[in-house]
C-alpha cells in the first residue's frame, strides 16, 4: 500500500495503523517532511522522498510494483500561511492526476483525501451536496475530487473519497487552533482569538485514520464519497474553555482580539450517517477525551519539540 503525504499530520497516525494491521506500507512525501524519522523507525517497507507529482511518470514504478491501494493524503494549502494560490492549485490538482495515472499503471485502488472545505459554510452537510467552496484550497480539493471520479468513470479505476472535517490531535501543525491554544494555556500566556462564535466539527486524528483503513478494505465503498466527522459541532469559544479547564490554566482568552478571516465560515459540520452505514465507521473518541490525549502529548512530547516553542510564552 502506498501512502502519499505519509509524513504529514494524518499520515503519521495512519501509517502506524496500517503497519499494525499487517500492511506493507510504501511512504511517499517531500524530502524535508517532518515525521520521516518516526515513520522509518516504524518499519515502512519503502520510503520515497519525492513530490507526489513525480508519480505522473513511471520513474518510481519499479519500487511500487505490487501496490494494490494508494491512499492519497498529500496536499498543499492545509495550513494556508504564505502559500501561493498557484501552488495550491497545481499541488492539489496535478498531484491528484499524478496519483490517478500511477494507479492506472499499477492497477491500484485510490482513496482520495478530500476536505470539508469543499462544501463551504453550513450545518450537517451530506455527501450529495454540490461543492460550494469559499477558499482556493477548498476549490482545489473539490477539483481533485471531480477529477478522481471522472477518471474512474472513464477507466474503471476504483476510487473512494473521504472528506475529513476539523482534525486535531498529537502532532497537529503548531499554527492551527488546538495546538495554538494548548501551547498558550500550558505556558500561562494570554490567548488572542477571534470572537469565537464559529462552530466546527472536530474529529480526533486517530479516528480519522481508522476511516481511511476502512475505506481501503471495503468493496461497498468503491465510487463513493464519505464524510469523516462526528456530526456534533462546537464553537471555538466553547472549545477554548474546555482546553483551559482541562489544563487548569490561568491563561486569559481574549475573544475578539483578532478579526475573523475574510472567508471564515461561522458553521461547518457534516453528517456521518453514510460513513457509518457503508464503512461501519463512527468517531469513537469524544472531544473531552481527545483534548485530554492531546494535552498529555504536548506536556510529555510536544513541549520539547522546537516547532512548538513559543517566541514569547508570557504575552
Amino acid at each position: 500500500m502506498l501512502v502519499t503525504g505519509a509524513a504529514g499530520f494524518l499520515g503519521s497516525h495512519l501509517v502506524p495503523r496500517l503497519i499494525g494491521a499487517g500492511a506493507d506500507v510504501c511512504a511517499l512525501d517531500q524530502p524535508r517532511a517532518q515525521h520521516w524519522p518516526e515513520l522509518e523507525r516504524l518499519g515502512v517497507a519503502t520510503a520515497v522522498r519525492a513530490d507526489v507529482r513525480a508519480l505522473a511518470q513511471p520513474a518510481h514504478d519499479a519500487v511500487l510494483a505490487g501496490i494494490s491501494s494508494i491512499i492519497h493524503l498529500a496536499a498543499v494549502g492545509v495550513v494556508p500561511e504564505q502559500i501561493d494560490i498557484r501552488d495550491v492549485v497545481h499541488g492539489n490538482v496535478d498531484g491528484t492526476l499524478a496519483v490517478l495515472m500511477a494507479a492506472q499503471r499499477l492497477g491500484a485502488r485510490v482513496i482520495y483525501c478530500g476536505s470539508c472545505f469543499e462544501y463551504g459554510a453550513g450545518a450537517g452537510w451530506t455527501e450529495d451536496a454540490l461543492p460550494a467552496p469559499a477558499t482556493e484550497y477548498g476549490a482545489a480539493k473539490a477539483a481533485g475530487w471531480l477529477l478522481a471520479h471522472a477518471f474512474a468513470r472513464r477507466t474503471g479505476l476504483e476510487v473512494v473519497s473521504l472528506r475529513p472535517f476539523t482534525m486535531y490531535g498529537p502532532g497537529e501543525p503548531p499554527s492551527r487552533l488546538v495546538p495554538s491554544v494548548v501551547r498558550r494555556a500550558l505556558a500561562g500566556g494570554a490567548i488572542d482569538l477571534t470572537p469565537g462564535d464559529q462552530a466546527r466539527d472536530f474529529v480526533y486524528v486517530e479516528d480519522a485514520a481508522d476511516a481511511f483503513v476502512a475505506a481501503a478494505t471495503s468493496h461497498e465503498a468503491v465510487g463513493g464519497t464519505f464524510n469523516v466527522c462526528t456530526g456534533e459541532p462546537i464553537t471555538v469559544r466553547d472549545l477554548v474553555r474546555q482546553v483551559l479547564a482541562a489544563t487548569g490554566s490561568a491563561s486569559v482568552a481574549r475573544f475578539g482580539a483578532l478579526p475573523y478571516r475574510p472567508t471564515e465560515a461561522l458553521m461547518l459540520s457534516g453528517d456521518p450517517s453514510r460513513t457509518a452505514r457503508v464503512l461501519g465507521w463512527r468517531a469513537r473518541v469524544s472531544l473531552e477525551e481527545g483534548l485530554g490525549r492531546t494535552i498529555a502529548w504536548f506536556r510529555d512530547v510536544g513541549a520539547a519539540l522546537p516547532e512548538y516553542q513559543l517566541a514569547d510564552a508570557t504575552r
